[in-house]
């Protein structure tokens, strides 16, 4: 590898981080079908890109671009990619190029010339030296253009311009020859539409990997759980709320709504309930994922609006029989979700419920958990009692389990 101390421009800008230096189990990526395509480019490029079946074909450049959204691991998964396969890895440096994005824009093209000048010259002089059957190391260049860099390079398209440069400077090489690997991540698909006519001029592929979709985001709250046993939250509501979520966000999540949930409790050694406590973090914008990726149909300055975080609203499947008597309960229920209440006045009124109608209430809360339409005898009875439509079903539940339990120790204690 060359001694960046000779190109100030390059080693200000960039960093090389070694393997042994990534700290990345494979646990915690997770994997989608679509990563195969990057783990696939990577082997063939540092095996047997010079195949001859191959090259009969086409000349790899060396060169991926990836589209995908913010909020993802992909960041993780090529380091975890570095790692397992010995490489160095080099990536921006982003503080000195948000302290000065102007110096950096007017330097990165000359320094992607003067990189690929001395690494060529240094192969020529280990040419010399080396056993022609020795195969040098191979090293991962990410760049990572982030949705920030828009707004710190004055709107310009980075992408675009590095084209642009290519063509100007006129390029014209081969990564695959500088032992080079190049893998760009972009976030904005306007900006790839903007390059579309000479993307391949560059790049050997572009891989396009969409949002988790409602199995995937599934099959992470489930394998959370599992993970988490002491942890409890309903699936369904949480997958409701958190539609063009990523894996980052939906995990995030669920670490500040355990941590709330012990700031206003504490986690016990047998359940904790956090559905309303993740639905609240939502609903109150106290936690806002990042907006899905931009596309070409949408504005390249998209802001996160109070419309993005209505529309994590959940909203419950209706029964087709008696579908308006349905939306007025709901009316109702929504109007009480909107009035809160103490927690010592609730635990008290939560303990009057269970000494009166305790068979009745956990009978009307399963239903309302497997949202099957009430009765009216069950309307009735849920009128007396309006405070339980605050809480989810799940943690209904509990509390008036938990209240029920209060009241026998009571009566146990003093003979009852």
């Amino acid at each position: 590898m060359i001694d960046l101390n000779d190109f100030p421009e390059f080693s200000k800008y960039f960093r090389v981080i070694k393997p042994s230096e990534i700290n990345i189990n494979k646990e915690e990526i997770f994997y989608r079908d679509k990563y195969n395509d990057i783990i696939n480019y990577l082997k063939v490029m540092l095996t047997n890109y010079d195949d001859a079946t191959l090259n009969g074909y086409l000349a790899p450049k060396g060169a991926v671009l990836i589209n995908i959204n913010p909020g993802t691991d992909i960041i993780d998964y090529i380091k975890l990619i570095v790692k397992n396969y010995y490489l160095e890895l080099i990536e921006f440096n982003e503080i000195e190029i948000y302290n000065a994005p102007k110096k950096f824009l007017n330097t990165f093209f000359s320094i992607f010339e003067a990189f690929r000048k001395n690494l060529a010259k240094e192969d020529e002089i280990r040419a010399d030296k080396r056993d022609p059957d020795k195969i040098e190391e191979k090293k991962i260049l990410l760049i990572n253009q982030k949705p920030i860099f828009k707004e710190k390079f004055d709107n310009k398209n980075l992408l675009e311009d590095f084209f642009n440069a290519w063509q100007s400077y006129g390029f014209n090489f081969s990564f695959t020859k500088t032992n080079i690997i190049l893998v760009w991540i972009n976030y904005d698909n306007q900006d790839v539409i903007s390059i579309s006519n000479k993307l391949y001029d560059v790049f050997d592929l572009f891989i396009k990997i969409p949002l988790l979709s409602k199995i995937e985001r599934e099959t992470v709250l489930k394998d959370y759980l599992e993970l988490n046993p002491k942890i409890v939250f309903d699936i369904n509501d949480i997958l409701n709320y958190t539609e063009n979520w990523e894996i980052r966000d939906i995990k995030q999540l669920l670490k500040v709504g355990i941590f709330k949930h012990f700031l206003n409790s504490e986690l016990n050694e047998i359940s904790n309930e956090i559905t309303d406590v993740l639905i609240d973090l939502i609903e109150s914008g106290e936690y806002i994922p990042n907006p899905p990726a931009i596309t070409a149909e949408k504005d390249s300055k998209l802001q996160l609006s109070e419309e993005f975080i209505q529309s994590q609203r959940i909203t419950y499947p209706k029964e087709n029989k008696d579908l308006e008597k349905s939306k007025d309960i709901s009316r109702i229920i929504d109007g009480i979700h909107e009035s809160r209440i103490s927690d010592f006045m609730l635990n008290q009124l939560y303990e009057d419920a269970a000494s009166k109608n305790y068979t009745e209430l956990t009978i009307i809360i399963d239903k309302l958990n497997k949202k099957e339409l009430l009765e009216d005898i069950d309307m009735k009875l849920i009128a007396q009692y309006p405070f339980i439509l605050n809480d989810s079903p799940n943690k209904a539940q509990i509390n008036i389990e938990k209240a029920k339990k209060r009241i026998d120790l009571i009566k146990q204690a003093f003979g009852e």
